[in-house]
């Protein structure tokens, strides 16, 4: 089971608090943890480039970094691995502003469209919120999600994206054992999810002193305890087995073996092999009667009188 890191703990504290989409949170927390860093290096951040646009006064305040504004911030001569994390990180624009994702295939701002049947189509627009990879074997898939900014509908697709690969093959000799990677056994090439990419499949987990490896039993009982919980509550409803005036059963209506003793001798009063059993006392029912030498009449079996 993945475990969250000191910053996707802290988006989850300020989304429950906030009630703001985990995007948000999540960059908020990495804003703070960004201001209270001292020796430590940035969690997910790629490798050194100079971005070529930085945020704006009104971004700045709203906590969006340069990485958060998408390809376009990068330089030309960004790599494959740059250009695939700020196309998995961007921050979400307005419907009315320009997205920050970049720009293929995407449809931000476009009409939500569903129709509704007392009110008709819906006139909002759609919303970019999201932007991952989308499929374990395609390097070049990705999944978009969009939101109405009037409705609330959401809508999900997979685009192609030939120029933005999310990760690339290696041979298996060339890794380090810290890359996320997948592959078939004994095959020689991996393939390398880049680093910083929200594969949902592969979620980027990077280890912390303060992130330990057990679970919260509230959240994760093992089974022991759901026995025991549920044996405790079907236990109150229970009635008991026997009073202390009841008499106990005889041990021979028991199903099993153990501790079984011999029945009375007239428990089984049906007759021997060489016996004849009772008479029956059903009385007999004869369903098809016929006359017998008793009802038979001389006059019946006469011979005919000569005339």
């Amino acid at each position: 089971m993945p475990k969250r890191n000191a910053a996707q703990k802290r988006a989850r504290e300020i989304q429950d608090t906030e009630g703001i989409e985990y995007h948000d949170a999540l960059n908020r927390a990495r804003a703070e943890r960004a201001e209270t860093a001292t020796d430590t290096a940035p969690e997910s951040a790629p490798a050194a480039v100079a971005y070529v646009l930085e945020p704006t006064a009104a971004e700045t305040e709203l906590g969006i970094t340069a990485e958060e504004l998408g390809v376009r911030a990068l330089p030309q001569t960004a790599t494959p691995e740059q250009r695939a994390h700020a196309e998995a990180v961007w921050r979400p624009a307005e419907a009315a502003q320009p997205c920050r994702c970049s720009g293929l295939k995407c449809h931000h701002g476009a009409p939500c469209g569903i129709e509704y049947v007392d009110e008709g189509p819906c006139p909002g627009p759609m919303q970019h919120v999201d932007r991952h990879p989308g499929s374990m074997f395609s390097l070049t898939a990705w999944y978009d999600v969009y939101r109405c900014t009037d409705c609330g509908e959401t809508y999900e697709t997979t685009v192609g994206l030939p120029e933005l690969p999310w990760g690339e093959p290696r041979n298996r000799d060339e890794l380090d054992g810290t890359e996320r990677t997948m592959s078939d056994v004994g095959s020689p090439t991996v393939t390398v999810i880049y680093h910083g990419i929200r594969h949902p499949n592969f979620p980027d987990h990077t280890p912390e002193g303060d992130d330990e490896d057990e679970l919260d039993p509230d959240a994760y009982p093992t089974p022991e305890d759901d026995y025991d919980r549920y044996d405790d509550e079907d236990q109150d409803h229970e009635e008991p087995l026997a009073e202390e005036d009841q008499e106990p059963e005889p041990d021979y209506l028991d199903d099993g073996p153990e501790g079984d003793v011999e029945p009375p001798e007239d428990y089984d009063d049906r007759p021997g092999e060489d016996e004849l059993g009772p008479p029956s006392r059903v009385p007999a029912v004869d369903r098809d009667p016929q006359p017998s030498a008793d009802d038979w009449s001389p006059l019946d079996n006469a011979p005919p009188s000569a005339w």
